[in-house]
């Protein structure tokens, strides 16, 4: 048994003041000697010796008066009374569209069996139809509450749909009353762009350039990119102008189609009508990188442009991670459901309990009375 207002307890002392009411009225009265009254006293006044089984049990009686209001008060919660049975299946689903694709089957077998599903809001909003998703309903600050809400004091079997990304990082811990399953959705086609000039992302080695042009003016205009490059981030470029004994190239600029591209080198085609079948790792310019024609040089954009080909070639592009298990279980805690529902339900026995005992506290004193003036 637990209690919700322990410190009321202290109220139980107060059973102190009925034992001493009973023993002061239990005192010896002074005699005061008053002409013919000595006699006629002697012969009226019965000779009462020790207490009187009635009132020892009316002493007991007020005491447990007093005991069981303080423990009214405390508001006893025990499971005495809980529902032994299968807890009620809750499913609260983040509005959206990924997630319900992702766990269409596990919500639509849900729906068959009657279970009740709701979309996380400012509050929990039964859900009709999975097809359509509400717009504009944010989740993330309202979990707690929407928890709270469809618990309702008592415990139950939650089943938790939500988008699993670095957006949960930082969430305060969610507390479930009872049992708890997490159906977490991934999203592995985003990827986060990297920006350069505030992350400056490390990279201790030298990265191998080849400069294949026919043309000196778009050898320069490229070098001069590379070398802004190097100045503002930090990369380090080794340049050759002619192919030479460097098994593998990092980036190869070119001016003509090449031949065998290899894989892990990224290659910079420019000036030349776009081929459908070249591979991912050939980036095709119809315009070459002259002011002229380019409006990358023109405009200054060529080393941001080289800038976001070296991040996507480092591999720097990473996607938004998810949490991993060991973080989402840190995340969700579960705890005891509120004993709210508990002490509800002990409380109308303790009432009635409370009430039979006054009355019986009341007989046993107006029947006193009566004898008394009798």
């Amino acid at each position: 048994m637990a209690f919700l207002q322990p410190y009321m307890l202290w109220g139980m002392l107060a059973v102190a003041v009925p034992v001493a009411i009973h023993f002061w009225y239990q005192k010896k009265g002074k005699t005061i000697e008053w002409a013919a009254m000595r006699w006629l006293g002697e012969q009226t006044t019965p000779q009462q010796r020790g207490i009187r089984l009635n009132e020892v049990w009316l002493m007991i009686l007020r005491c447990l008066v007093v005991l069981l209001l303080a423990l009214i008060l405390s508001k006893p919660a025990a499971d005495w009374f809980k529902n032994t049975g299968r807890p009620e299946v809750i499913h609260l689903v983040q509005a959206d569209r990924l997630v319900t694709d992702t766990y269409r089957f596990e919500l639509e077998k849900a729906q068959r069996n009657g279970e009740h599903i709701y979309w996380l809001g400012a509050r929990p909003e039964k859900v009709n139809d999975l097809a359509v998703t509400p717009v504009g309903t944010s989740w993330s600050g309202f979990l707690q509450q929407n928890i709270n809400a469809t618990a309702g004091g008592n415990a139950k079997d939650f089943r938790l749909y939500f988008r699993n990304d670095r957006g949960l990082e930082g969430f305060p811990p969610v507390y479930v009353p009872g049992e708890y399953q997490l159906f977490p959705a991934v999203d592995s086609s985003q990827k986060k762009q990297v920006d350069i000039l505030k992350n400056r992302p490390p990279h201790n080695g030298t990265l191998h350039v080849l400069l294949d042009y026919r043309d000196a003016a778009e050898r320069h205009t490229v070098r001069a990119a590379l070398s802004a490059l190097s100045e503002v981030y930090g990369f380090s470029f080794e340049i050759e102008e002619k192919k030479g004994s460097v098994d593998h190239y990092d980036w190869v600029f070119t001016d003509r189609q090449w031949p065998d591209p290899q894989p892990g080198t990224t290659y910079v085609v420019s000036g030349n009508a776009p081929r459908w079948n070249a591979p991912a790792n050939v980036i095709q310019l119809r315009d070459t990188l002259r002011m002229a024609d380019s409006e990358l040089v023109e405009s200054g954009r060529l080393p941001e442009w080289l800038g976001d080909l070296l991040v996507e070639h480092l591999d720097f592009r990473t996607t938004n991670p998810p949490l991993s298990r060991g973080q989402l279980k840190a995340l969700f805690k579960k705890v005891a459901a509120s004993g709210a529902q508990e002490e509800a339900v002990l409380r109308p026995w303790l009432l009635l309990i409370l009430i039979l005992l006054m009355a019986a506290e009341r007989w046993l004193a107006l029947r006193k009375t009566g004898r008394s003036h009798g």
